[in-house]
């Protein structure tokens, strides 16, 4: 298994997506979402590498998740 397992993206203008970076956990990747959505407003979603599913996303993450 990868040393970190989930991937941060952002969702393109055209649908597409964009890879961000890299977290170790899925609670670090949450609250790297936050702290970009609120910087930059936009789609964010976390990949996990181990299931190959989209396991959270900007929208649905809060502060007190983060």
């Amino acid at each position: 298994m990868p040393a970190e397992p989930f991937d941060i993206l952002k969702r393109h203008l055209d649908g597409s997506f964009i890879w961000l970076e890299a977290a170790s956990s899925l609670e670090a990747a949450k609250t790297r979402l936050w702290e970009l959505h609120t910087k930059t407003p936009g789609d964010y979603f976390v990949f996990d590498q181990g299931s190959q599913q989209i396991v959270a996303n900007s929208k649905g993450v809060t502060r007190n998740e983060a």
